[in-house]
């Protein structure tokens, strides 16, 4: 009998290692995915900020352009000839009002008067 347990080479892993195994990789996936959660949530805050950053200075171009008059809504911005003053985001789109939606969040300039145009919606 004790030759046979010595000529017996066994190769491959445990039951317990394996799940020792997955265990590790779940606690690594978990704390990834709560990483990955706060990046995201970061990330659309500062797309609206860097879309409202744009607006606020393609409006200041718009005034300096068009005899100081300050745009009444997001259009008049982006549709001038040659070139526009704002390029609008991706799948961005443009309602009646003097608003802009872009995914998940809404980008609302308040405005059209006399005084300087403010932006506003992350």
């Amino acid at each position: 009998m004790n030759q046979y347990m010595e000529k017996r080479n066994e190769k491959g892993f445990t039951l317990i290692e394996l799940l020792i195994a997955i265990v590790v990789v779940g606690i690594l996936a978990a704390v990834a995915i709560v990483g990955i959660a706060g990046l995201t949530n970061t990330g659309g805050k500062s797309a609206c900020t860097a879309s409202a950053d744009a607006a606020l200075a393609a409006s200041a171009a718009y005034y300096a352009n068009h005899t100081q008059t300050w745009p009444a809504v997001f259009t008049d911005m982006t549709t001038d000839t040659p070139s526009p003053e704002y390029v609008a985001p991706t799948g961005a789109s443009f309602p009646t009002t003097t608003s802009m939606k872009v995914g998940s969040w809404t980008l609302v300039m308040h405005g059209g008067g006399t005084t300087t145009n403010t932006f506003d919606g992350c």
